[in-house]
């Protein structure tokens, strides 16, 4: 769908091309649902965006996750754990971090990028290598970098958003990048992003840090946390916590939980595998990705 929108994006008028892509979202969000919303197969990215959409603006479901409280019944079954990384980083980024960094390109989405709380704010995105979208017409910047060496002066930003990608640091990330010199198997190196991310913060900045959490293990292209490596990271950013939240996946969708009740969680393990399997394999819980995730936000003294 990206290849085609870039083809014929330069020759159509705006709300032609806007029609073209909305139909044709709208043809896989129904074959998706028709085929029983097995997650990653055809159409599970538009419906992943449209819950996700959906949630951010709804203040009700917000301030669940403001307040640490109790998930709607059945939230974000079938879905990864982005439907609960981005509304606790919309429910928790301050109005005053205007200056901010995002270390993995987590939020270079149009969808994301919209939301009000995005708006008006200086964004830098840092990530190994170029990606197929980009939004520099928006004021948005990017920084093609390893965050382990970040050629950023000390305490320039107010947030630092990390989502998802401290656990790829010091993997093989040749499969994302296809570059060589991206395959690695230095999986602490992932402490030293940490103390990167802490130098370019400014003094009372925060940090906004997600990983996928449970039992721990090295799948090669990252790593899932356990108690014991997330409480590195923490020490590795030297300062004190602000808030921890963890989500658990079940079969009854993500809910609010606490590390004991995630550390035999078991990441979905064939999405770890390059190629995926043919036909796409449904886990009993209809899990996608992560079964558990921890959501940190980390203050700089």
């Amino acid at each position: 769908m990206k290849r085609l929108e870039q083809v014929i994006k330069p020759l159509l008028p705006a709300s032609a091309l806007a029609t073209i892509v909305s139909a044709r979202s709208e043809r896989s969000l129904k074959a998706f649902l028709r085929n029983g919303g097995v997650p990653w197969s055809l159409g599970y990215d538009v419906y992943k965006r449209r819950l996700i959409s959906e949630v951010i603006a709804d203040e009700d479901v917000l301030e669940r996750f403001r307040r640490d409280d109790v998930l709607p019944a059945g939230y974000g079954m079938g879905v990864d754990e982005r439907c609960i990384e981005y509304p606790w980083l919309v429910a928790h980024l301050p109005d005053r971090s205007r200056v901010l960094l995002d270390a993995g390109s987590t939020l270079n989405h149009e969808f994301i990028l919209d939301h009000p709380i995005l708006r008006d704010r200086v964004i830098h995105i840092v990530t190994l290598a170029p990606e197929a979208q980009c939004f520099w017409d928006r004021g948005v910047s990017y920084l093609f970098h390893d965050l382990r060496d970040l050629p950023i002066r000390d305490e320039y930003y107010d947030a630092v958003v990390c989502l998802s990608t401290l656990e790829h640091v010091g993997c093989d990330n040749a499969r994302y990048t296809h570059d060589a010199s991206h395959r690695e198997d230095r999986p602490d190196d992932c402490l030293r992003a940490v103390g990167e991310l802490r130098r370019v913060l400014k003094p009372g900045g925060s940090l906004f840090l997600t990983v996928p959490f449970g039992a721990y293990r090295h799948f090669g292209s990252f790593q899932q946390f356990d108690r014991e490596m997330l409480s590195r990271a923490v020490e590795a950013f030297g300062e004190a916590l602000e808030t921890e939240a963890f989500y658990r996946y079940t079969a009854r969708g993500w809910e609010r939980s606490t590390p004991e009740e995630c550390r035999t969680c078991e990441y979905v393990e064939w999405i770890t595998r390059d190629p995926w399997p043919d036909p796409l394999p449904v886990e009993p819980d209809r899990a996608a990705a992560a079964r558990a995730v921890a959501c940190l936000h980390l203050i700089r003294g």
